[in-house]
């Protein structure tokens, strides 16, 4: 089956690699159950030349069918990473410290908004919900936090929202 690659290498600098897609044991257009494949796909071409070595890949998505779209359809991946950046999540990290003029035992609950959810936490905490994250302590004079669980003692409980 034959295939057309056109590239733009650089702003004004332009490749067309006619290949033949072929196999002996099966008919490229179509998926091993027989589903047929075509379409108009957009995603990454890898071109990879190490020493005799010389492989091609494409990992990509086809686009739905029906819709309109133009042949110069180009992605620049400087927008794509700077779409990537606006659309990450932000993160709540935050720091619980508990002074006690003695010792006590205390169950701390974390209850987060819907929104947000529990993330990294340390010393690790039992869950309860899905908003919802327990410790079980003992706090001693000074601020140490003795965490029964990971049998470990700690300044601070630190936990991230997500």
């Amino acid at each position: 089956m034959p295939g057309t690659f056109n590239l733009e290498l650089t702003p004004g600098q332009n490749v067309a690699l006619d290949v033949t897609v072929s196999s002996d044991e099966l008919d490229m257009s179509r998926m091993e159950d027989g589903t047929l494949v075509d379409g108009i796909f957009v995603g990454k071409l890898e071109i990879i030349h190490s020493g005799d070595t010389h492989t091609m890949e494409f990992t990509g998505t086809k686009l739905p069918p029906g819709e309109d779209y133009t042949q110069d359809l180009t992605i620049d991946n400087r927008v794509i990473s700077k779409l990537a950046t606006v659309a990450k999540s932000t993160a709540a990290r935050c720091n619980l410290t508990i002074l006690s003029p003695e010792i006590q035992y205390c169950e701390v609950v974390l209850t987060f908004a819907p929104v947000w959810k529990a993330g990294v936490a340390w010393p690790p905490p039992e869950h309860i919900e899905d908003q919802k994250a327990k410790y079980f302590m003992r706090v001693h004079p000074g601020g140490a936090l003795e965490h029964f669980e990971s049998e470990m003692v700690s300044t601070a409980l630190y936990y991230e929202a997500v």
